[in-house]
């Protein structure tokens, strides 16, 4: 009987040690695969950025080459009906102006005058009945191709310190909207600045109305600077990039300068 007795003590030992032992090698397994899922969702998310990154900077340059092609195809002259003709219009009242356009790939113009919205030189109101430019991330028209990225551009003429005057078009003749001796305005020398945003709203959890409001932001660097001088106004109201960035939108911006000339006309400047 006691030899009995101590068989079984040592067979309940042995059985306990085992438990303890398939235990641990559960909880061992338990972390390895906590730390390889969090591992594999770290790659993931990481992937994904760079996927988001290289699509919203294709869709933002795809932008800047449907500008170009069009503007050659259609950019004879100083017709508004083309982007570089309506921005350079002549005259000083036009100077600093945002002229904002949503990238809408369903429609047969890439640039559409009665599409756009256009500012007043500061930045805080519209010209009358130019408020139809800014994208609208809640609607599928605005969307480019099925890469689900929005593209609004900015366009701005940029300041003319002085006049200075161009060959070919006879004595005295100036740019910058000045009178020549035959009395005629001549074509201006202008430069403009462009700005391309394009963002994914998909991957920001934020409602359809704040990436909207974060779009009516100005966005060229002359009217930035001056709204964060107003120090009753935060960073974020002051650009597109600071709006869409503390919304966690993922978004590229890239800005381009452009020089439009005349045909058969020399710059000096």
């Amino acid at each position: 009987m006691i030899s009995t007795s101590k068989k079984n003590t040592i067979r309940g030992s042995e059985s306990g040690a085992v438990l303890i032992v398939v235990l641990l090698v559960l909880i061992l397994i338990t972390l390895l695969g906590t730390i390889a899922i969090q591992r594999g969702s770290t790659d993931l998310r990481l992937a994904t950025a760079s996927q988001v990154g290289k699509l919203t900077f294709q869709s933002t340059d795809a932008a800047f080459n449907k500008l170009e092609k069009e503007n050659r195809s259609l950019g004879q002259g100083n017709s508004v009906d083309n982007v570089r003709g309506y921005v350079t219009r002549p005259g000083k009242q036009y100077v600093g102006r945002e002229v904002v356009f949503c990238v809408r790939p369903k429609t047969s113009r890439f640039f559409n005058q009665t599409k756009l919205t256009e500012k007043t030189s500061d930045g805080t109101g519209y010209i009358s009945g130019k408020n139809d430019g800014f994208c609208d991330v809640g609607d599928s028209a605005d969307y480019v191709g099925e890469s689900r990225t929005v593209t609004q551009m900015t366009f701005a003429k940029s300041d003319v310190t002085e006049a200075l005057p161009y060959s070919l078009e006879g004595d005295k003749t100036f740019t910058d909207d000045q009178i020549s001796q035959t009395g005629q305005t001549p074509f201006e020398c202008s430069n403009f600045e462009v700005y391309a945003t394009s963002l994914v709203p998909a991957f920001s959890d934020e409602s359809t109305a704040k990436i909207n409001a974060c779009l009516k932001n100005v966005n060229t660097d002359a009217l930035k600077e001056t709204c964060e001088a107003d120090t009753s106004k935060t960073k974020v109201e002051c650009s597109i990039d600071a709006c869409l960035e503390s919304l966690n939108v993922p978004f590229n911006t890239q800005m381009q300068a452009y020089k439009s000339k005349p045909i058969g006309v020399r710059c000096l400047s």
